[in-house]
């Protein structure tokens, strides 16, 4: 199994971030785009995509998580 590294924190909030993810479902999936907010009662960051979206993305089931530079 891979080991799960995040580098993101709620203190990261307006920065670009890239986030592969695992549902508890099971599907996986990737987010980047601008760190938007941190909900601190479903423990998930919130992340605005370059689309226009908004990905919700579970704390719990980031496998990898970082801030992009630049």
């Amino acid at each position: 199994m891979q080991a799960r590294r995040n580098s993101v924190s709620p203190r990261d909030v307006g920065r670009r971030v890239s986030f592969q993810y695992e549902l508890p479902n099971g599907f996986v999936s990737e987010a980047v785009g601008v760190l938007e907010a941190w909900d601190d009662a479903a423990n998930t960051y919130l992340v605005r995509t370059k689309d226009g979206g908004l990905a919700r993305v579970p704390a719990l089931g980031v496998r990898f998580g970082k801030v992009v530079p630049g």
